[in-house]
């Protein structure tokens, strides 16, 4: 999980239209077409299975969904279903302080990792500015 940016700019979604919420109501923009996953979830799971089996790559899939087209219905399915996982991770993410610490003291370490390895490498003129062996080593010595 990784920090997420621009939260404030983030919508839920209601699981239908006349849903309503006392003090979080504003944060929902709108509804998720359940009937529209049910309809269409054996073929959601073709296609999962297909990928996990590796019968079908992962990026002719995206390719595919990608088009935005109007007559595919598993792209709007598949946006469908990503409304439910944003939202109850959202929703999660709102109500447990632990996870949120979680996840911003990874991040951070993840950070200062780069940080790290960017001061030290030649890439970025850092520490060990060229790729020679030996000068490597008499610099890590």
């Amino acid at each position: 999980m990784s920090r997420i940016g621009d939260i404030y700019e983030l919508s839920l979604f209601r699981p239908n239209k006349t849903c309503y919420y006392e003090h979080i109501d504003q944060l929902f923009a709108g509804s998720i077409d359940f009937v529209l996953i049910e309809q269409l979830l054996p073929g959601m799971l073709k296609i999962i299975l297909s990928i996990k089996l590796g019968r079908t790559p992962a990026s002719s899939l995206l390719r595919q969904l990608g088009t935005y087209s109007r007559k595919n219905k598993l792209y709007f399915t598949f946006r469908e279903l990503g409304k439910v996982i944003r939202t109850l991770f959202l929703l999660n993410y709102f109500n447990n302080a632990d996870l949120r610490q979680a996840i911003q003291s990874e991040t951070s370490k993840s950070e200062e990792f780069n940080g790290f390895i960017k001061w030290l490498l030649f890439g970025g003129k850092g520490v060990v500015v060229q790729n020679v062996r030996h000068e490597q080593s008499t610099i890590i010595c």
